[in-house]
Parts: C-alpha cells; sequence; structure tokens
C-alpha cells in the first residue's frame, strides 16, 4: 500500500474514521490508523455489496469499534479515502487475469512442465516415457497351485501356532535366498526371483494353517497379496538379527550408538534402471523401501534384545499380517482375520503357560506388539512414497497387478 509521511509536530495523531491514536501516515488518501487501512482494502476489493439496516445511521463507539461495515465504509470514502491507490503486484492480491505463477523447482525435480500437477499429457507411441509390461500372472498361478496341493508334509502340533511355527522352519532351511555378497549384479531377473521367494515362501506357510486352508479361493489369493509385502519385512528383520547375533555379543551391541552401521552392500552392483531410468539408488530411495545396509536402528535393537522364540515370531507374524490385512480389506476379510488373531491368541497364551511355565508374559508381548506397530507405521509411510512415484511418473514400467504393491 502507498504511505507517506505527513508533517506534523507529533509522533501520533488521531485516525479520521475510528478516532483511536494512529503514526502520522497517510494510508490511501487519509490519515487513518492500519486498522481502518486494512478494513477498507479487504472492502474495497470485495464484490459483495454491503449495505447498512438502519439507512447508514448507525453511530459507532468510542473505542474504535463500528457494529456496521456499511456505514464505516462509507465514513472512509466521505474523509477521501480511494482505492486507485491499491498495488495489487506487491502481495497475495490479483487483479482478474492475472494467474498467480508455481514455482519453477517443479520442473527441475520432474524434468517436465510444473504443469503435471493439474494435467499430464498422454505419451505418444513413438514417445521415449513408453513402459515396459512387466506381467507376473505365473506368480499368482503358483500360489493358486500351491494352495490346490496343500502343504508338502503333513505336521502333527497340539495347536495351528506350532503346526506354522514348525512349517516356518521347514520353509526357511528349504528356500533360500542366494547371498547377496556372492551377486555380481542385482537386477530385474534377480529382483523377480526375490519376489517370487517371498511370495512362495508366505503361501507355503499358510499352507500349515488349517483354518486358512477352509477358506474359498478368490479369500486365499486376496489376502495373499495383502499380506506379502509386509510379511517379508519382518521375516527380513528377524533374518538380519539372526545375523548380527553370529558377529556381535550382547555387551558390544550395549556400546554401539544409536543407528550405527553394521554392514553395507555394494550400490554399484544394484541395476535399478529396469524400474526407473531416470534416477539413482540413493534417489530411489526416497520413494521405495530399497534395503542396502543393516543399521542398528530401533527396530533392529528391539528385535536383539527381545530375541523370539520360533513360536514367538511365528505370532508376530501371524499378527502382523492378519492385522494389516484386515485393515486394508475390512469386510468379510476383516471379521475373518479378527477371529484368526483371537485364536492364534489363545495359542500363545497356552505356549507360555504350559509350555514354558510362564503366565507373566505380558511384558515381551508388549516388545512384539512394538515392533510390529513399528513395521506397520513404517509400510504407512513407504505407502505414501510410492504414491507420489505414482503422482510424478517416477518408474517406467508397468506392472499387471499392482495391488500386490499396496502396502497400506
Amino acid at each position: 500500500m502507498t504511505e507517506s509521511i505527513i508533517p506534523t509536530s507529533s509522533k501520533s495523531s488521531n485516525c479520521l474514521v475510528c478516532e483511536q491514536e494512529t503514526n502520522g501516515k497517510r494510508h490511501y488518501g487519509a490519515a487513518v490508523c492500519r486498522a481502518c487501512a486494512a478494513f477498507f482494502r479487504r472492502a474495497g476489493c470485495s464484490r459483495l455489496k454491503k449495505v447498512c439496516k438502519k439507512k447508514n445511521t448507525c453511530s459507532y463507539s468510542k473505542d474504535g469499534y463500528f457494529p456496521c461495515k456499511s456505514c464505516r465504509l462509507q465514513k472512509c470514502l466521505a474523509i477521501g479515502m480511494s482505492s486507485e491507490s491499491f498495488q495489487f503486484n506487491r502481495d497475495g492480491y490479483q487483479n482478474e487475469g492475472v494467474i498467480q505463477k508455481i514455482t519453477p523447482t517443479m520442473d527441475t525435480f520432474c524434468g517436465r512442465s510444473n504443469l503435471i500437477i493439474f494435467q499430464s499429457s498422454k505419451p505418444s507411441s513413438n514417445s521415449q516415457t513408453s513402459k515396459s509390461f512387466l506381467d507376473l500372472q505365473f506368480l499368482i498361478d503358483k500360489a493358486t497351485l500351491l494352495f490346490q496341493q496343500g502343504c508338502e508334509t503333513p505336521i502333527r502340533a497340539k495347536t495351528n501356532l506350532e503346526k506354522m511355527s514348525i512349517g516356518l522352519r521347514k520353509i526357511q532351511k528349504s528356500i533360500q535366498l542366494p547371498d547377496p555378497q556372492k551377486i555380481e549384479k542385482f537386477g530385474r531377473e534377480e529382483a523377480m526371483c526375490q519376489m517370487e521367494y517371498y511370495i512362495v515362501s508366505v503361501t507355503k506357510w499358510l499352507t500349515h494353517f488349517d483354518d486358512f486352508q477352509a477358506l474359498p479361493q478368490r479369500l486365499q489369493l486376496k489376502t495373499l497379496g495383502g499380506i506379502w509385502s509386509i510379511w517379508w519385512k519382518l521375516e527380513r528383520l528377524a533374518c538380519f538379527v539372526r545375523n548380527i547375533q553370529n558377529i556381535i555379543t550382547e555387551e558390544k551391541l550395549k556400546g554401539m550408538k544409536q543407528d550405527q552401521l553394521i554392514y553395507a552392500w555394494d550400490q554399484r552392483k544394484l541395476d535399478m534402471s529396469w524400474l526407473c531410468n531416470k534416477y539413482t539408488v540413493e534417489e530411489l530411495k526416497f520413494f521405495m523401501d530399497i534395503p542396502t545396509e543393516i543399521r542398528l536402528d530401533v527396530l533392529t535393537r528391539s528385535m536383539f534384545e527381545l530375541q523370539p522364540s520360533d513360536m514367538e515370531l511365528t505370532f508376530m507374524l501371524c499378527q502382523l499380517c492378519f492385522h494389516h490385512v484386515g485393515k486394508r480389506f475390512q469386510g468379510e476379510i476383516l471379521q475373518i482375520c479378527e477371529k484368526f488373531q483371537e485364536k492364534l491368541s489363545n495359542d500363545l497364551h497356552d505356549y507360555y503357560v504350559n509350555d514354558q511355565k510362564n503366565p507373566y508374559y505380558m511384558k515381551r508381548l508388549a516388545s512384539m506388539m512394538k515392533i510390529n506397530n513399528q513395521l506397520q507405521l513404517d509400510a504407512r509411510r513407504n505407502q505414501t512414497k510410492l504414491d507420489l512415484a505414482t503422482v510424478f511418473d517416477i518408474f517406467c514400467i508397468e506392472v499387471s497387478h499392482p495391488e500386490l504393491f499396496v502396502e497400506a
């Protein structure tokens, strides 16, 4: 707004509108206070016509309060205030037809016009942005066949939880991922092998749960699609801790700093160009979970201190998966998963009381749930990043079953 100093013998004078003390400056052609100047600007920019209910006969109190905006505006105009001195290009106000520009940093980030925020043009047939297609139907077919065949070897156990625990040990021994230290290159083929390993592992593990095997096939496949991605996060964490226990003692662990690096894989062996050809591995970590190192973070330390037994780890996997998928799909699957969790909780209680002779297990249970809750929180954060990657068209590949990659 335009301001000019009025020559005056005193440092302040009274506002010509509300008679309150002012600093002696002129606003829009009259000596008024900042409050009345701000009111006049708002009224002058507003398209709403203000009408006095008392036909312009309102009075105002001496403390500067106006009960009627119309009468206050009329007094502003009467003392010579004018909207001609409004300067719209100095702040957030704008004239009609003047478009506020979007920050150009979006261009730098995306490599595309900042108008991507509002509309993304479809790539032409000969465009370099065309994407390759990845068909994952073979994984669905493989899981379907495994569900139909059931568990490979019958297992006798007192409870469902114990049966799944024995089955988990067999799966871990029979299906092993290649040693990442011996891999010369980790690209598309290796990533597909890793995904197949986790989906097959989860499928075989679920065949040891009789109640799950009784579900219709459509519910089995839908549940599998919702839990495999979070199942492998806990299984990976447990595997990391088992490896750490072989090289780090508990005393040494206590002296280590929080988030201290334990092991890092050579990122030069990672080839992510099949997934995204615009960003490096470090940059892609902003959009997705790419484990290239083991750090002594909160989860790793908590898991190391807990050192869960096979039964406890199996219960953690069950609770994490069924709670996660029930919350995601709701409805029929939620009801089924709640029944599963209730049965497995009773099995865990039986394990502690009858096998371990430990009825006071609530502290260990709380530690287990703390780890699971943190994993679910991380999954929600990862989903937010994946959503951003979709918005900004980060990936150069399309998949046949995108629902397999929804984490929350």
